[in-house]
C-alpha cells in the first residue's frame, strides 16, 4: 500500500496486522458488484454493508487526524468532534459505489502515511474520540486491524476468518464477546494461513 513502509515508531506487530487487514478488506471490496452495495450482507454482519464500508473509511479519516494532531503538538487532539463521526458514516453511506470505495482507498494511504510520518516519541500520545473517551495513539494500530480484518468478513463476499493470521485470531478471541469471540474459537484449532494476504 502507498505510504506503508516502515513507521519511525510505533507497534510494531500491530501496525503490520493493521496494513493487511486493510489489504484484505480492499481486496474483497473490490470483488463487491455495485449493485451489490444495497442487498443484504451475512445475516450476522453488524450493519449494512454501505455503513460497514464507510465505517471503515471515515474512521480511518479519524485516526489519521488523530495522529496528525498528536505529531504538530495539537493541545487537544481528537479524532472526531462530538457527534461528528455518526454524522459522517451516515452521510458517506448514501455516496454512490464508486465514491465510497475511493473514500476507503483514499483515507487508507492517508492513515499509513501519518502513521509511517509519526516520531517514536509521540507514539505515547493519547487524544479523544468523538465521544469524549481517551484514545491513546499506539492503541490505532490494533482498531484498525480488528476492524478491517472482520469487515472483510461482514462484506460476505468470500473473507473468512480462517484466512486470519493466528495471532488475530487469539487476540480476537481474548478480547472479543459474543459472535466474534465464538467464531475465533471455532477456527482457533484449525491451520492457519500466516499470511492471508500479499
Amino acid at each position: 500500500m502507498t505510504g506503508a513502509r516502515a513507521p519511525l515508531g510505533g507497534p510494531a506487530e500491530d501496525l503490520l496486522l493493521a496494513y493487511r487487514g486493510t489489504a484484505y478488506f480492499l481486496r474483497f471490496l473490490a470483488q463487491l458488484p455495485e449493485q451489490a452495495y444495497d442487498q443484504p450482507g451475512p445475516p450476522d454482519a453488524p450493519a449494512d454493508r454501505r455503513t460497514i464500508i464507510a465505517t471503515v473509511g471515515y474512521d480511518a479519516r479519524g485516526w489519521a487526524g488523530l495522529a496528525e494532531a498528536i505529531r504538530e503538538g495539537a493541545p487537544a487532539p481528537t479524532t472526531f468532534a462530538t457527534g461528528e463521526r455518526d454524522a459522517a458514516i451516515s452521510l458517506g453511506a448514501s455516496l454512490p459505489p464508486r465514491a465510497l470505495r475511493h473514500l476507503v482507498e483514499h483515507s487508507a494511504v492517508h492513515l499509513a502515511v501519518e502513521w509511517r510520518d509519526l516520531p517514536a516519541e509521540k507514539w505515547n500520545g493519547q487524544g479523544v474520540d468523538d465521544q469524549g473517551a481517551p484514545i491513546a495513539i499506539d492503541r490505532t494500530p490494533w482498531l484498525r486491524a480488528r476492524q478491517t480484518w472482520l469487515a472483510a468478513v461482514d462484506l460476505g463476499t468470500g473473507g473468512s476468518f480462517s484466512d486470519f493470521p493466528r495471532s488475530l485470531i487469539d487476540r480476537l478471541r481474548s478480547e472479543s464477546g459474543g459472535r466474534i469471540a465464538q467464531k475465533a474459537r471455532s477456527h482457533s484449532a484449525r491451520p492457519l494461513a500466516s499470511t492471508a494476504v500479499a
